[in-house]
């Protein structure tokens, strides 16, 4: 693919990204929404480090949101009594109300361009999780440092 190709595929990319930025309606960043339904769908998964490990997040962001849920009540510690350094985190009933509110501002978008798009979108879903799973799995087949 020539770079000119390439450029304008990226610069569409950019508008489908931009085009499925979601409206603030919540209290929660999009960060602090996937790592709550985190907490809700894998309840068991509920250590700082399974959730870094399952969202991908850096410990470090993952830090930063869990402190910032704190905060906001969305959830509640308890400390381990094998291991008083480590901890496990449940959502609070705050948790669930924000989460809620959080995926319907996030989705809206979504769900719109689907509305619309139909089939397309569908079938641009599916490469999209096609593609990340490339991406998990490290089967980039680039070199370091090579562009073209």
């Amino acid at each position: 693919m020539e770079w000119t190709d390439m450029m304008h595929t990226q610069q569409q990319m950019q508008k489908i990204v931009r085009a499925l930025l979601p409206v603030r309606k919540s209290l929660l960043t999009a960060s602090e929404c996937e790592l709550l339904a985190h907490l809700y769908l894998y309840p068991e998964q509920n250590t700082p480090v399974l959730l870094s490990q399952e969202s991908g997040m850096k410990k470090e962001a993952v830090s930063r949101c869990l402190k910032s849920l704190y905060e906001k009540n969305c959830i509640r510690k308890e400390r381990q009594t094998a291991d008083e350094r480590s901890y496990r985190l449940f959502m609070t009933e705050t948790g669930l109300a924000e989460l809620k509110k959080g995926y319907e501002s996030i989705l809206q978008p979504f769900y719109d361009l689907w509305r619309k798009a139909g089939e397309d979108f569908e079938l641009f879903m599916h490469s999209v999780d096609r593609l990340a799973t490339h991406i998990e799995k490290g089967r980039e087949h680039t070199c370091d440092n090579e562009v073209l």
